[in-house]
């Protein structure tokens, strides 16, 4: 499952989450980043950093409040963004539950595909293989 190391095909969409650093050089063009890292931890000018804590914060959501991250990303895709990278996956099973983050991941890849963009997620190995099997089906 993880290519430490090595290229991706195109079609691969979860990936390493050490690897995100080399995503985000690889992908071309604006990219929307949904991250627990702190917007001056991604140093890139072409991310659009959407930061999901509990943290009170302007540039910050809530990772129950779904439905806002949605709308950012929505906007971003709506003004011509080409890639969407969930880098905050685990953070979402843990605050939201397996079910309603599950339908938050297929409702931004589809959010995506009809915007003609492409979709990741980044996951660490401490993912059971259950919960990796239904992220892929939804995904890829």
């Amino acid at each position: 499952m993880f290519l430490r190391g090595k290229v991706y095909s195109e079609t691969q969409r979860i990936l390493d989450y050490r690897d995100l650093p080399a995503i985000l050089r690889r992908l071309k063009g604006e990219k929307v980043l949904i991250t627990r890292k702190m917007p001056g931890e991604v140093s890139y000018p072409d991310v659009i950093h959407i930061w999901v804590t509990r943290v009170r914060h302007p540039d910050a959501v809530e990772p129950t409040n779904l439905h806002i991250i949605e709308q950012r990303v929505w906007n971003s895709l709506s003004k011509g963004t080409r890639n969407v990278i969930l880098d905050a996956f685990e953070y979402l099973l843990l605050e939201n539950g397996l079910e309603r983050t599950l339908r938050f991941v297929g409702k931004l890849r589809d959010m995506a595909l009809i915007s003609n963009a492409d979709f990741y997620v980044t996951v660490s190995e401490g993912i059971d293989n259950r919960v990796l099997t239904m992220l892929k089906r939804i995904v890829e």
